[in-house]
């Protein structure tokens, strides 16, 4: 069975976008419309993948996760960011090489929905403001993606945290193809990490 989303159809993104507006005067309300439209997302993707293990992922990641005034480059990959406990980024780090997801970066929400495109992936897996969560659903409807909301932040944009239990258990839940290749040998599929600003 393909897969299909009610994003994809333009009444849906256009009926959304309405209840948003009527609910943004209390932004709690419209956060937690956001938040069940997330779970029902998940609930739909989960369905989709029983029995048909994702090959390739796609992470995508905000750019705030980063320590306000790292210097680090992270647009390449996060070598760096593996020994360094200064923010979330090592241990996002860490749980790519347990599970044999390759790191690439991008700093622009653009750039990681052409990411996609180009790459194809099985899943997207992706933690954001509720905001960018559905522009994430919106903007490429065409890939299943599992979501979460950012678990907080310092301030807007500075140093957010992400539940790092949740992406684990997502990771877990799609690599175990990536580790039985790995045991018998043979190339492993890779995956991406898309880091992305506002």
């Amino acid at each position: 069975m393909s897969w299909r989303s009610p994003w994809q159809s333009r009444a849906y993104v256009a009926s959304v976008a309405a209840v948003r507006r009527l609910l943004r005067p209390v932004p709690r309300w419209e956060e937690r419309f956001v938040e069940g439209l997330v779970r029902v997302q998940n609930r739909r993707v989960r369905r989709h993948l029983r029995g048909r293990p994702a090959a390739t992922v796609l992470l995508i990641l905000p750019r705030c996760v980063k320590m306000h005034g790292c210097c680090a480059d992270v647009k390449a990959d996060l070598a760096l960011c593996r020994e360094c406990g200064d923010c979330q980024l090592g241990g996002i780090a860490r749980l790519c090489d347990r599970y044999g997801v390759r790191a690439l970066v991008a700093f622009r929400s653009h750039v990681a929905f052409a990411m996609a495109r180009a790459e194809r992936p099985d899943l997207i897996i992706a933690t954001a403001c509720h905001d960018r969560l559905v522009k994430a659903l919106r903007s490429v409807p065409e890939y299943p993606a599992l979501l979460a909301p950012l678990a907080g932040m310092e301030r807007m944009c500075v140093n957010a945290a992400i539940d790092l239990t949740w992406f684990e258990a997502q990771l877990a839940a799609v690599a175990a193809p990536v580790r039985e290749a790995v045991a018998t040998g043979d190339r492993a599929p890779a995956a991406g990490v898309a880091a992305t600003g506002p």
